[in-house]
């Protein structure tokens, strides 16, 4: 089973626009506000530079995951068997055996 490109579009574009929205959390949180979130707790009384760090590794995985989309692989040949194209005169395009079952009637 493949996974369709667009599916895998939307969700890099999720993973970026939360990137984005991290980064934004880390460059315009004012004292008040980040004092308010660490009395909250949870995922938002991270640092600022926590946020900053968190924001750009998702910036990176989406662009990952968009590069994938369009062929990119991040592991090149190292894994799989090989892909030659065989030659022209090689390929089995004539005399292919038919099969030796017999014919239902």
């Amino acid at each position: 089973m493949r996974i369709p490109v667009w599916l895998t579009l939307v969700i890099a574009a999720l993973v970026i626009i939360f990137g984005v929205y991290r980064i934004h959390l880390a460059l315009t949180r004012t004292p008040e506000e980040q004092a308010k979130a660490k009395e909250r707790g949870g995922l938002y009384a991270m640092g600022k530079r926590t946020h900053l760090l968190v924001g750009i590794v998702y910036l990176l995985l989406g662009a990952g995951l968009t590069a994938t989309a369009f062929g990119w692989n991040p592991f090149g040949n190292s894994i799989g068997p090989s892909t030659e194209k065989p030659a022209k005169d090689k390929a089995p395009t004539k005399l292919v055996p038919m099969d030796q079952l017999p014919q239902k009637k």
